[in-house]
C-alpha cells in the first residue's frame, strides 16, 4: 500500500495519547498533521481524507470506553476509505471494551482498519499508577509495532476482526470529579475556559458546570499556576478503589 499522507486524528485533554500517536506515527514519516478533536474549535469541514492516506486514530479509555465527546466529533468525518491504525491509551488498569468501540467507529465511518494497540500510560488522575509510562520498555515495543504495521503495508493486509472486548459495550460509569480552583490565586488568563473540551467552565467566574464536565482533567493540566484542583477526599476514595487494580504493571496490547 503507498501512504500519501500520514495524520494523527485524536481526543487528548491531558496530550498523553497526542504523544503516543506522534510516537508511532514518526516511525511512519516525520511528515503529519494533526487533528485534534479534543478542542471544540477545530474545523471538521477542514478534514479531507482519501484512500491513500494514513490516520492514527487516537483516545485515552474511560472508564473502558470511548469518551463519548470523542465519539460526538468524530461521526461528523468521512474516513474514505483511508487506512487507519487504532489506539487507546489506559492509565494502567484495563482498556475493557475501548478499543472494541474505536474498532467498530472506525469502519461505520468508512476508514480500513490495519492494526490496533492499547497503550499503558501515566493515569491522568492518580499519577502514581503507571507513573512515567510510556518508559523506554513501552517504546521499544512500540518501534517493533511499528515495524511490524509497515510490513503489513507491503503486504497489503488489513486487520481481521480479532479486537477483544463485548458488544453490547459495558455501560458507563463515570465518577464525577469537577475541579474546582482557587478564586484568590486565579490570575483569570482564560485558559481553562477555552481550552475545556466541552465548554464546562464559565468564562467570567471560572467556575465548572458538574454536569457538563467530563472529568478529562484539561484544565488542571493547562492551568499555568496549578491553582484548578480535584478535592482530596475525591482523590483519596478514588486512589483506594484503584489501588487493586492498577498497583501492578500491566502489557500493551497490540493487534495486527
Amino acid at each position: 500500500m503507498d501512504i500519501d499522507k500520514v495524520y494523527n486524528l485524536f481526543f487528548s485533554p491531558t496530550d498523553t495519547t497526542k504523544f503516543v500517536l506522534q510516537f508511532l506515527s514518526e516511525q511512519i514519516s516525520p511528515n503529519y498533521k494533526n487533528i485534534n478533536l479534543t478542542s471544540r474549535n477545530t474545523n471538521l469541514d477542514d478534514v479531507s481524507l482519501d484512500e491513500n492516506d494514513l490516520v492514527f486514530l487516537g483516545v485515552p479509555s474511560y472508564a473502558g470506553r470511548v469518551p463519548i465527546t470523542f465519539k460526538e466529533r468524530f461521526s461528523k468525518i468521512k474516513g474514505n476509505n483511508a487506512l487507519a491504525i487504532i489506539v487507546v491509551t489506559f492509565g494502567n488498569r484495563a482498556q475493557e471494551d475501548t478499543l472494541i468501540e474505536l474498532f467498530d467507529m472506525a469502519k461505520e465511518q468508512g476508514f480500513r482498519i490495519l492494526a490496533g494497540s492499547a497503550v499503558v500510560t501515566e493515569h491522568s488522575i492518580i499519577h502514581d499508577f503507571g507513573k512515567g509510562r510510556p518508559d523506554r520498555k513501552d517504546k521499544a515495543e512500540l518501534i517493533s509495532f511499528m515495524q511490524k504495521v509497515k510490513n503489513k503495508l507491503q503486504e497489503d493486509v488489513l486487520l481481521v476482526d480479532e479486537i477483544p472486548g463485548n458488544r453490547p459495550y459495558k455501560e458507563v460509569k463515570l465518577a464525577p470529579m469537577a475541579p474546582d480552583f482557587v478564586k484568590e490565586n486565579c490570575v483569570a488568563c482564560g485558559k481553562c475556559a477555552s481550552e475545556c473540551p466541552t465548554g464546562a467552565i464559565d468564562s467570567k467566574t471560572y467556575k465548572c458546570n458538574s454536569e457538563k464536565c467530563i472529568s478529562c482533567l484539561c484544565c488542571v493540566k493547562v492551568c499555568p499556576i496549578n491553582c484548578r484542583f480535584v478535592d482530596n477526599r475525591v482523590l483519596e476514595n478514588l486512589r483506594v478503589h484503584l489501588t487493586p487494580l492498577c498497583s501492578e504493571r500491566k502489557d500493551n496490547q497490540f493487534y495486527l
